[in-house]
């Protein structure tokens, strides 16, 4: 009988335990590409809101694109609003609005200086446990 009550509470600790990874890359993802509706910090939206995504220390992070659309919008990703391209990735049937910033020069050593592009795009995202973990910059499609 004990042992079966150490059995139950292992699984109900490691599911506890995966569940909590899941939503811990979905909070970094939220931190890092979700800025909607796009925040109004004047010029050098790109410098201010990487610095204040905590995206320039200990070094500057290369490239950075912010989504500017729904959470809702952007889970339907992993979900009936997107299309598997392969195991791990799914790209939105729709287009989303998103500033994409990226790091001028080759030093990674701050203070960090980005410029930035706004523009419609199909985005490319990673999913766990239905919610977007990760946002796949090397991809872009203008159509499929």
């Amino acid at each position: 009988m004990f042992k079966g009550v150490g059995l139950g509470l292992f699984v109900v600790l490691a599911a506890v335990l995966i569940l909590g990874t899941f939503a811990a890359d979905y909070q970094t993802f939220l931190r890092q590409h979700y800025d909607n509706p796009k925040s109004n910090v004047g010029d050098n939206y790109c410098n201010k809101m990487m610095q204040r995504r905590g995206m320039t220390s200990p070094k500057c992070k290369e490239v950075n694109t912010f989504i500017h659309d729904t959470k809702n919008k952007i889970i339907a990703v992993c979900g009936d609003g997107g299309e598997a391209i392969n195991n791990r990735l799914r790209r939105s049937k729709n287009q989303f609005r998103v500033t994409t910033c990226k790091l001028k020069g080759s030093s990674t050593k701050p203070p960090c200086d980005y410029r930035g592009n706004e523009s419609p795009r199909y985005i490319v995202i990673a999913c766990e446990n239905g919610l977007p973990v990760h946002y796949e910059e090397e991809v872009v499609f203008s159509r499929f």
